[in-house]
């Protein structure tokens, strides 16, 4: 299943992401306005203005359920559909116990007159809206870099998770290849992109597994915490340690107390993944396969592998 949007090169010139150094940076996670996220910007606005008119009632609470709940006041809104009103109603009564909004309902009547809002979709419509970011930051990295890929050459980027290390196939241009290898091996492209891979999976993805993706947040963890790599430890005693003999779980126990973002809940995070680092070295660390993911790269646009859904963007080249 392909799900497209379609766009020219004239429309995606978006060069928001170059850093003073020329470079472009992709983001893994973009700021994305879905209908979600309008639909409560809709709401936010309209019953701020309202709860201020509320208020000047000496008994805001008692008005707003005249309002939608007692038909013989002449304050009733009888213009209103029921659920028009039930939704009202609990939007202001939010707005009145907290002076705030994070109150929505898509009955209001603000949307009356709209398709019916599927919320299910809203996951799908903001892997569609940073795909599409995504490939913005892509093709001005490229760009600024001066490089030009063939229209219709179909590439894969393959990516490393220990180091994010980045290999790229599918030509035989081997100059090509080693620009784009030394472009996004930078500043943190490929992490970058490694974790839009894994925003952008679907359940039916055969490029993960409950193992190694269990074993990639455990890698992950420990060299968040400690700074080390899981893979470049020697397993003593079924023990993962440092060169000086330090056994890496004391060290990411002590990193975690000494951070006060962490000390809180330290003993569980220790728990957690103690258990799991046990199992690695006693299994040894290939005794699960990395998590090495790729996407392909084609016409200006990335394009999911190993799933039903494909969140690419066809694209037409002006």
């Amino acid at each position: 299943m392909n799900i497209n949007t379609s766009y020219t090169a004239s429309a995606s010139n978006n060069l928001n992401q170059i850093d003073s150094k020329g470079q472009s940076a992709i983001k893994s996670t973009n700021e994305v306005m879905t209908e979600s996220d309008r639909r409560m910007k809709i709401l936010d606005e309209k019953y701020e203005k309202i709860n201020e008119q509320n208020k000047r009632f000496k008994d805001p609470h008692g008005h707003i359920y005249d309002k939608y709940r007692n038909q013989h006041s002449p304050y009733f809104r009888s213009d209103l559909t029921k659920s028009e009103r039930e939704a009202a109603y609990s939007i202001e009564i939010g707005w009145a116990n907290n002076g705030t909004g994070g109150h929505y309902n898509s009955n209001d009547a603000a949307f009356r007159n709209e398709n019916r809002y599927d919320p299910t979709q809203e996951s799908v419509e903001k892997k569609l809206l940073n795909r599409q970011k995504v490939n913005e930051q892509l093709q001005a990295l490229f760009s600024t870099n001066g490089l030009n890929i063939p229209k219709n050459a179909n590439l894969t980027f393959t990516i490393d998770p220990n180091h994010f290390k980045l290999v790229v196939s599918g030509s035989t241009d081997e100059s090509m290849i080693n620009q784009i290898e030394d472009i996004l091996n930078t500043s943190n492209n490929t992490r970058e992109l490694f974790f839009h891979i894994m925003k952008s999976r679907n359940d039916d993805s055969t490029q993960f597994t409950p193992d190694s993706l269990a074993k990639f947040h455990l890698v992950n963890q420990i060299k968040t915490v400690t700074g080390y790599n899981l893979k470049d430890l020697s397993i003593v005693n079924g023990q993962f340690v440092t060169d000086t003999g330090a056994n890496i779980f004391d060290i990411y126990k002590e990193e975690l107390l000494k951070n006060p973002y962490t000390a809180e809940n330290a003993r569980i995070a220790a728990s957690h993944y103690g258990a799991q680092l046990f199992d690695l070295a006693k299994n040894g660390y290939d005794s699960i396969p990395d998590l090495v993911l790729s996407i392909s790269y084609q016409n200006g646009s990335l394009q999911d592998i190993g799933q039903q859904v494909n969140y690419g963007v066809k694209k037409t080249i002006d």
